[in-house]
Formats: C-alpha cells, sequence, structure tokens
C-alpha cells in the first residue's frame, strides 16, 4: 500500500481533519467563515493533497493517519477465565461436585496474581 499525495482519503481521515480545524477554530486561528469553508473543503476531499491544502498555512499541518487499535491480550485472558469460572459453578451446581469450585475461584486467583506480580504483562 501507497500512502502518497494522490491517494484517496477515507472518511476516518475526513473526521480527523474535520476535528483538527474544530482545534484551530477553538485555538483563534480561523475564523467561523473560514473554518465553515475548510470543512466544506475537507468534506468534499477525495485525496491526501487536497486534505493538506486545507492545512498548508496551519501549525502542524495535515492531522496525521490512526494507528492500528493494538488488540489486548489481558482482555481475551479475562474473558476466558470469567468463561472458566461460571462453567464450573454451572457444573458444581449441576453435578453437585463443590470441587469445581475450586476451579471457579482458583483460575481467576491464579490469573490476578500472575498480572499483579509481572509474571503476565497487560
Amino acid at each position: 500500500m501507497t500512502d502518497s499525495a494522490g491517494s484517496r482519503v477515507s472518511v476516518a481521515d475526513r473526521e480527523r481533519a474535520l476535528l483538527e480545524l474544530s482545534h484551530h477554530l477553538g485555538s483563534g486561528r480561523l475564523d467561523l467563515a473560514e473554518f465553515d469553508e475548510r470543512s466544506a473543503a475537507v468534506s468534499n476531499a477525495t485525496t491526501k493533497s487536497q486534505l493538506a491544502e486545507q492545512f498548508a498555512d496551519l501549525p502542524g499541518g495535515t492531522p496525521p493517519a490512526m494507528r492500528a487499535k493494538e488488540s489486548n491480550p489481558l482482555r481475551n485472558l479475562v474473558v476466558a477465565t470469567g468463561s472458566i469460572a461460571v462453567l464450573a459453578l454451572v457444573l458444581a451446581v449441576v453435578l453437585g461436585s463443590w470441587w469445581l469450585l475450586l476451579v471457579a475461584i482458583g483460575v481467576p486467583a491464579t490469573f490476578t496474581l500472575a498480572i499483579r506480580t509481572g509474571v503476565l504483562r497487560p
């Protein structure tokens, strides 16, 4: 993938540009009429160079593209731990084997201890 000035912009690029224009309006760098004019141009922009034209005379230049959100493996771990605990509790009630409650308590406690001691990092 190329990220050249002639490449097409996404809706997220336009939204970031409009937010940046709002910031410049709030900072007093743009008056309301100029903000309206530039906002319309940003909304109609189809290429990155058209977006960049609206920020040429403003500090900071064109707003940077958003980075992809990193997945959080800790969230998956918490969901899996909760699922195991609920399953163990249901099995304990259905089967009458209350030793399964040790699993319901032990698994989350083990993961919590591992995270707090630094063995597992978010």
